[in-house]
């Protein structure tokens, strides 16, 4: 009987396995080069649409390049490596309350999704590798020294450290100044003179708090003048409720202090409501005096313009149309309030909404150009 010969379809498929092993072998070797060119080729794709993103939505405060501006710098190695990527994600999303970061995230009531946002934080870390590291350090400030003055040191030392009604040495004086230097002033404030009656006011003062009146010290013993970094508006508060008390000194010192920074159009308005209280016309330096304070500040609509692209076009668009925040142009609350209700807003912020607060960020004047360029557009 006639036997069938197999060998040859044996060794076909032999042949055939070591094909297909062959093959698999080759796809499992090369499978994670290719995965890995994928995946760079998604995360590019990724980054650049984040690049995107970031132009249209983020270069007004934080700039073009990350360097910063109203908002911190984000291109920061510092920032980078210690911030993970929920931390700005969630950062992003729900923003950060009282600052000038708004909420971008839809489930918050911003424009990007959850996939916006995830590309964004993708280009930020594009940054990384090559982040310049910034780092912020505490500087003594003369300026935040004489607000501090003002408010805790005056009653005693007087105006400008250079004496008062309440026994208390002249600070502001050029032989004792050069006689006693800064760390002098630093324990002296820290731990008062009981014997002479000079408080503690280390357990009162912060140890910044402390510096920034030993920098103000500093300034008088260079012979430099030095404004209490605070606003004309919350003097002019102050001054009405003195004035409201029949607190003439008090209303005239504060009106004083408003008119060595006051700017603008209405600071004509300051003389005549002066003369009214040394005249004793109180009554009516009080009618005058409430409606500056309402009306103040007036700043210059050329000027604006600047300050809104800068500082609030990214929320509120380019022509006030709105965005993230409200529709400027026209507004009814803008025309509504008045200047020194707008200038609160936009100083304090409102909780609970993507306008964040912007003192410290923008200077009076700033907001008082801000002001007048929102004002032309309710006309």
């Amino acid at each position: 009987m006639q036997t069938e010969n197999y060998e040859r379809h044996v060794w076909l498929g032999l042949i055939l396995t070591v094909l297909v092993v062959g093959a698999i072998a080759f796809a499992w070797f090369t499978e994670a080069d290719r995965l890995s060119a994928v995946e760079s080729k998604l995360k590019q794709a990724s980054t650049m649409r984040g690049r995107e993103l970031y132009v249209d939505n983020c270069t007004s405060c934080h700039g073009t390049r990350g360097e910063g501006g109203l908002g911190p710098a984000l291109n920061n190695k510092t920032l980078l490596k210690n911030a993970s990527d929920p931390v700005l994600i969630m950062t992003i999303n729900a923003g950060r309350p009282n600052t000038t970061m708004p909420a971008w995230g839809q489930n918050n009531g911003g424009p990007l999704t959850d996939e916006d946002i995830r590309q964004v934080v993708e280009f930020l870390r594009a940054w990384e590798p090559t982040a310049p590291e910034i780092k912020t350090e505490f500087k003594p400030s003369a300026a935040r020294g004489a607000t501090i003055f003002a408010g805790s040191c005056a009653l005693c030392h007087g105006e400008d450290g250079k004496g008062g009604k309440v026994v208390g040495p002249v600070l502001n004086d050029p032989a004792r100044l050069r006689n006693l230097d800064d760390n002098w002033y630093r324990q002296t404030i820290a731990n008062g003179r009981p014997a002479k009656g000079m408080p503690t006011w280390g357990t009162v003062l912060s140890p910044t708090q402390i510096e920034d009146l030993v920098a103000l010290v500093g300034a008088w013993r260079k012979g430099e003048p030095v404004l209490p970094e605070t606003t004309v508006a919350e003097m002019l508060g102050s001054a009405v409720f003195s004035l409201s008390q029949r607190d003439a000194p008090d209303a005239l010192l504060y009106l004083e202090r408003a008119k060595k920074i006051a700017f603008g159009p209405a600071l004509a308005r300051f003389d005549p409501i002066i003369d009214q209280i040394k005249k004793d016309q109180l009554n009516q330096a009080l009618t005058d005096l409430d409606k500056l304070s309402k009306d103040w500040p007036i700043g210059s609509e050329a000027d604006g313009k600047k300050v809104y692209g800068d500082a609030c076009s990214g929320c509120h668009g380019a022509d006030g149309q709105g965005g993230v925040g409200r529709k400027l142009k026209p507004n009814e609350f803008i025309q509504k309030s008045t200047n020194a209700e707008l200038l609160q807003l936009v100083l304090k912020g409102r909780e609970g909404t993507a306008m964040r607060a912007f003192d410290g960020k923008l200077s009076e004047q700033q907001i008082a150009n801000a002001i007048a360029y929102l004002r032309a557009w309710q006309k």
